[in-house]
């Protein structure tokens, strides 16, 4: 009898532990996107989960175009109405539909706001309306509930192609992952890096759209009757969406965000929809809707479909005002959002950076602990203007640099503190690692011998060198754990 109890507890402990090593390799194996790229999804699901119950007033919901589009911390800035936002990129409506039962589970929300852009067809041979890559980055981080496996039956069950069993054993579909794909920092820092989700769901876009939107032209919703078509399966979980907001009472808005490539049949066919089912729907191209905002295409979108983050202020203010106004949701202080004040207002100034040309602007918008900086300067240091020196002691610098010829000048900051301050006629010279994460920085300031300069600085892997005289700024975004700059100003 011993022997027999012995033997099931020796098979009992190897079972467990071989399922610790599986869940570790199929975790360490499954393609991450983190805020270190500009549609940070595994963040987005993974940040969901550490939201506190019954938190949320809002949830956003859609593709691409919801992403770049509301933002919940200027939604609860302006009016305190909490908000999440669950889009991602290239989201079909079956994958919306199963991401809001999920939500439900851990939520109550007042509202539900859609983006409508993948109602109608986007990649036609595929059956979900996507790519199985999209639907996998989707799904792949939501936590396993019949809601989940509910998921997996259906998507299966549309696309034939993909296999159920290689969401329940992820190494079936990732096993060769790293002969196409080598795994890189993100496998191993899942903890650190998925829980950034400060933006709670919200991806910001810097770039300008520029003439390609001057022509833009606001639609007149009453001057015509045309209606696009709706994918026949998006329709079909676009009703599932609204039953299911119906029976939880909770109000559906259904939108169209600022797009060149939203035509007004889209958004005819959509307000069409609404007015049957009895839902809002807003167009934020309908020229009352787009001039109430003062939006500007050029200005406001990074490309013909999403708005940059200027934009994205734009839309998130109207929507909260609808929120409030129409269906009456109160402010309230909520913890999770307060907390996250301030990491909003350094992605606001994080995407003016990459505008800003002058050089004592520029080194102000560096004033944040998040960075890590590395400043180097050679020969003519005399010439530097003084709203630069000062620009230089806000950040906590103190070198005499007026009046100095022929040097090298080195600075390392790194979370507020200056880590070193070289002003030499030597070559300087900086070694250390990052704290926190242990990344080893290196960083050089040097002449050569005929008189120009040489920097030289990386970040792990990361690089950045060049022989040019004058100021040198390389940024390190110590959150993101990636170099997002490097600029060289000739003084």
């Amino acid at each position: 009898m011993k022997k027999k109890l012995g033997f099931a507890a020796r098979v009992i402990c190897f079972l467990l532990l071989f399922g610790i090593c599986y869940h570790v390799y199929c975790r360490w194996i499954t393609p991450k996107f983190f805020t270190d790229t500009d549609w940070p999804t595994t963040t987005t699901f993974a940040g969901f989960y550490d939201l506190e119950k019954n938190s949320v007033d809002v949830l956003f919901l859609g593709s691409s175009h919801g992403v770049t589009s509301f933002c919940p911390q200027e939604v609860y800035n302006q009016y305190g109405i909490t908000g999440y936002n669950l889009s991602s990129d290239q989201q079909g409506l079956v994958t919306s539909y199963y991401w809001l039962k999920e939500a439900l589970r851990y939520q109550t929300p007042k509202a539900v706001v859609l983006e409508c852009y993948f109602c109608f067809p986007y990649i036609a041979d595929e059956p979900l309306n996507t790519d199985e890559s999209y639907t996998r980055k989707a799904l792949d981080f939501m936590k396993w509930s019949t809601v989940k496996a509910e998921a997996v039956k259906t998507i299966c069950g549309i696309d034939t192609e993909q296999d159920a069993w290689s969401y329940y054993l992820p190494h079936l579909r990732y096993h060769e992952r790293w002969l196409w794909d080598a795994p890189d920092r993100n496998d191993y820092t899942y903890r650190a890096m998925a829980a950034h989700s400060e933006l709670k769901g919200y991806s910001p876009l810097h770039f300008y759209l520029g003439e390609k939107g001057e022509g833009f032209e606001p639609h007149d919703m009453d001057a015509a009757a045309d209606c696009a078509q709706m994918a026949p399966l998006m329709l079909e979980y676009l009703d599932k969406i609204n039953d299911l907001c119906r029976e939880r009472e909770i109000a559906l808005i259904l939108t169209i965000t600022p797009a060149v490539s939203a035509n007004i049949d889209m958004c005819n066919a959509v307000k069409a929809y609404a007015d049957r089912e009895g839902c809002t729907f807003i167009s934020f191209n309908e020229q009352n809707v787009y001039r109430q905002m003062g939006y500007q295409m050029d200005m406001d979108n990074c490309d013909d479909g999403h708005p940059n983050i200027w934009g994205a202020v734009k839309v998130s203010d109207y929507i909260g005002g609808v929120l409030r106004e129409q269906f009456g949701i109160e402010g309230r202080t909520a913890p999770q959002w307060e907390e996250t004040r301030d990491d909003y207002a350094f992605t606001l100034d994080a995407c003016e950076r990459w505008h800003e040309g002058e050089l004592a602007p520029y080194l102000s918008l560096l004033n944040h602990e998040q960075y890590t900086l590395v400043i180097t300067y050679q020969n003519d240091v005399y010439m530097l203007e003084e709203s630069t020196i000062d620009a230089l002691r806000e950040l906590g610098l103190s070198a005499d640099l007026m009046g100095q010829d022929g040097c090298n000048y080195l600075a390392v900051i790194s979370g507020g503190k200056v880590l070193t301050e070289q002003l030499t006629f030597e070559e300087a010279a900086y070694q250390g690692a990052l704290s926190g994460s242990g990344i080893p920085l290196y960083a050089r300031s040097a002449r050569t011998e005929w008189g120009s300069g040489k920097t030289a600085v990386s970040f792990g892997e990361e690089e950045y060198y060049s022989e040019n005289s004058g100021l040198h700024v390389v940024v390190y975004n110590n959150q993101k754990r990636k170099m997002v700059d490097g600029r060289w100003f000739e003084t």
